[in-house]
């Protein structure tokens, strides 16, 4: 069953309102922690979470999309994923007990061992949580998602708010982690009627579309974690935690949207009709990615050291340089990940499960060979660069073969936007010469004229090349709409 072009629309502004509200609440996060404890509390944390997450992605095996893929799923559907879910991530809460002294021996830090084992109380949480919220998805009712996802973090973040002042630790850190997980499970009973019961009735049916799932989270996993693995074993705690936090901002400006979005594209393509793999709609969904990731990370480019004092102090200003580097990969691999979601959605998950293989063997080549003969975090950033850049390309590659359409083509969609947020950043990078002197008061100049120079750019380009199918026409469309609705 095919979805109308205004629900596409509707589900994707909740999509992202949703996603960049729970975010927003990460910012306020991050910006207070980060004035209440230092740079190597958060340092210590990213390498017990870099061990920690080894453990969570055998998790990960995609019990959800699964689900989203029946197309009639029954009450045996939920129960077996549920089922699965419980028995996997309980032993997963033991599996991280096991491995925090060998951990804490692998990074010469006994912290870690304590971290890892709290930590594992979050598996615990997890895997009673309430599958039924697959259904927000299914029915894009994103209203009670985010009203739900809302509350958590809010919860959230008193508790770890609560425990910063307190404590003035990196606990702080870990109690609001655990806090999290604990009110996401109570969130989902509380959201959804599904009560689960036992059963495996339906498990090749789900294993059997889940565990290519499983190998692409997989494979996603090394590459978002590989530097913080590396960096782990040469790096002060305090650089690490730079470059974590500096991390963090970016992918709050440039991966939470994709994720948003990544949300209503699966459940579109994955209920799409024949006409979902045209290349007039996979040049609008590249389109619209780039056209909103783009500018994100161009503008953390070039107002870095602003948007750092600004939000997290003065103290943090050395992250400044990462940040430049980290963001552009942030926003490539936001870029790489639509391409992977896309084809899973359209059920080609062992292409999409092969493409994130290929992109964390590259990932692991280059990034650990930048760490091992320059032992620097911006070597390493830059590495993390060119393994994205170099895997967008083939992903785009690969579409537009599913597409049967031209790569030229598909790409310029890309280069499109890439080109107008370069020169938004060409522009704040000169208007940094005349700074009033105050990073407030220059964010508030640089914002609005950036996207200014952004929009104005982006659709020049579009109207000089012809005004080709993609992204500006859908927005002018959209924009004709709405002006005739209400004039």
């Amino acid at each position: 069953m095919s979805i109308d072009r205004k629900t596409i629309y509707r589900s994707a502004l909740l999509a992202v309102t949703m996603q960049w509200s729970v975010r927003a609440i990460g910012l306020i996060s991050v910006v207070v922690l980060a004035r209440l404890l230092q740079p190597s509390d958060f340092g210590v944390v990213a390498v017990a979470l870099s061990a920690a997450a080894f453990v969570e992605l055998f998790g990960w095996i995609g019990l959800r999309q699964a689900l989203l893929r029946v197309a009639e799923p029954e009450r045996e559907h939920y129960d077996t994923a549920w089922t699965i879910q419980l028995i996997l991530f309980m032993a997963l809460a033991l599996a991280m007990v096991a491995i925090a002294p060998l951990a804490a021996a692998f990074y010469g830090n006994p912290a870690i061992s304590g971290i890892l084992m709290a930590m594992s109380l979050r598996m615990v949480a997890l895997a009673v949580s309430n599958i039924g919220i697959v259904d927000f998805e299914r029915d894009m009712t994103f209203g009670r998602d985010m009203t739900m996802r809302l509350a958590v973090r809010v919860a959230a973040l008193v508790v770890s708010l609560v425990a910063a002042v307190v404590l003035r630790n990196y606990w702080a850190l870990v109690i609001g982690m655990v806090a999290n997980s604990v009110f996401w499970m109570i969130g989902t009973y509380v959201a959804h009627p599904y009560r689960p019961r036992f059963g495996l009735a339906r498990r090749a049916e789900i294993l059997g579309v889940s565990m290519w799932m499983f190998v692409s989270t997989f494979s996603e996993w090394v590459q978002s974690q590989i530097e913080r693995l590396v960096l782990g074993r040469f790096a002060p705690t305090a650089t690490i935690g730079l470059y974590s936090v500096s991390k963090d901002l970016s992918s709050i400006f440039t991966q939470e949207i994709a994720t948003a979005l990544n949300r209503v594209t699966f459940v579109t393509v994955a209920r799409g009709d024949a006409d979902s793999g045209s290349k007039s709609d996979v040049a609008t969904v590249i389109g619209a990615y780039a056209t909103i990731v783009a500018p994100l990370a161009a503008g953390l480019v070039a107002t870095a050291p602003d948007t750092i004092a600004v939000l997290l102090g003065e103290k943090w200003l050395p992250a400044a340089p990462l940040m430049r580097i980290i963001a552009i990969y942030t926003g490539l691999q936001a870029l790489f990940l639509m391409v992977g979601s896309v084809l899973q959605a359209s059920g080609q998950a062992p292409r999409a499960a092969k493409l994130n293989i290929a992109g964390a063997l590259l990932s692991a080549l280059l990034i650990g060979g930048a760490a091992w003969f320059t032992r620097r975090p911006d070597a390493v950033a830059i590495a993390a660069v060119a393994a994205n850049a170099l895997m967008l390309s083939a992903g785009i590659a690969m579409l537009a073969a599913r597409a049967e359409a031209s790569a030229v083509g598909l790409a310029s969609n890309l280069i499109r936007p890439f080109l107008a947020a370069a020169a938004m950043a060409f522009v704040l990078a000169d208007l940094a010469t005349i700074a009033t002197g105050s990073p407030f008061l220059d964010l508030l100049i640089e914002v609005p004229l950036g996207a200014l120079v952004y929009a104005g750019t982006l659709f020049l380009l579009w109207f000089a090349l012809g005004r080709p199918a993609g992204a500006e026409r859908e927005a002018a469309l959209l924009a004709g709409s709405l002006r005739r609705r209400f004039a």
